[in-house]
């Protein structure tokens, strides 16, 4: 069983040890609490939600970019960009 503090989670995460806080009362991340009063959240648990957090980017990604797709945003901008083409 590996634990982590909640500075260590935050480097797991790239996120500031103030969101890791967020998402313990959010419900996001479960912590076990040591005796001195102290916050510890399992490795396994961490690399999960950067799993799921990963997905949800690439998904968020995709939406963006077909709807960009479906308003013509970039149309003007690439119509002048050449395409490579197999031949």
């Amino acid at each position: 069983m590996d634990l982590l503090t909640i500075e260590d989670a935050a480097k797991l995460l790239f996120v500031s040890p103030a969101h890791i806080h967020v998402l313990v009362q959010r419900g996001d991340l479960p912590v076990q609490e040591t005796p001195e009063g102290g916050m510890r959240i399992l490795r396994s648990v961490l690399l999960e939600y950067r799993k799921r957090m990963k997905v949800r980017q690439r998904e968020g990604l995709k939406a963006m970019m077909d709807a960009s797709e479906r308003l013509g945003l970039y149309d003007e901008e690439l119509k002048d960009v050449p395409s490579r083409r197999k031949d």
